[in-house]
């Protein structure tokens, strides 16, 4: 089984695109470096926190999946 961890980095909201712009970066025992994932969330300001971050995983990951 392979361990892996994510770190969310530099998330700001886009207010005239209410959006959230961010990066996530997923660290593994066999990568390098880590693999940095720049990510858009459509999502009202309000969001809680929990709420955000799960969000910007699994765009991440879907994004990952994707290519």
């Amino acid at each position: 089984m392979t361990m892996t961890a994510a770190r969310i980095v530099d998330v700001i909201y886009d207010a005239a695109h209410r959006h959230f712009e961010g990066a996530v970066e997923f660290f593994s025992p066999g990568l390098p470096v880590p693999l940095r994932i720049d990510i858009t969330l459509p999502a009202a300001q309000s969001i809680g926190h929990q709420a955000l971050v799960r969000g910007l995983i699994t765009a991440a990951e879907r994004k990952i999946l994707r290519s």
